[in-house]
């Protein structure tokens, strides 16, 4: 391929990406989409034919990807969001399953320390706990853990 070579130009983009940060498999065909369309006249099946290479090769992996995101989410979400968010990038089922039973045992002290930096005290009425309660449920924390922390 030479320098001029639309897929090898589509290669180095989806390269560009990979470097800046970790991607899963639909998000990366997804990034460079556009610019394979309109930029290089290419059609979709030539991002799955880069992105597929990339990954062959191990320089795309959504194992990594799933580490990378929910390492970087854990301190501020819980594990239902965690794991909706995981399911919007297209990442297999099972993969997610994998992480987030591995943050299950966390997910409690992840939701005290959320509440403690955003609230300095317990609710004093109904009125507060549903805030606070609204809360902790939008950062995706479980309702049986959101009771443990607001009593």
């Amino acid at each position: 391929m030479q320098a001029n070579d639309p897929l090898k130009r589509l290669k180095n983009r989806a390269l560009y990406y990979l470097a800046k940060r970790e991607y899963g498999f639909v998000e990366l065909i997804n990034k460079i989409k556009s610019f394979a369309t309109d930029e290089l006249d290419l059609n979709l099946d030539s991002c799955y034919q880069i992105v597929e290479e990339l990954k062959t090769k191990g320089l795309q992996s959504d194992y990594r990807f799933c580490e990378s995101f929910v390492n970087s989410k854990k301190r501020k979400f819980g594990l239902q969001k965690i794991s909706y968010e995981l399911k919007q990038k297209e990442i297999d089922d099972f993969l997610i399953e994998e992480f987030v039973d591995a943050l299950r045992d966390e997910e409690y002290e992840s939701a005290r320390l959320v509440w403690k930096k955003k609230y300095t005290s317990l609710p004093s009425d109904l009125n507060e706990k549903n805030k606070q309660i609204k809360f902790m449920q939008n950062r995706g924390f479980s309702f049986d853990t959101i009771k443990k922390i607001i009593k």
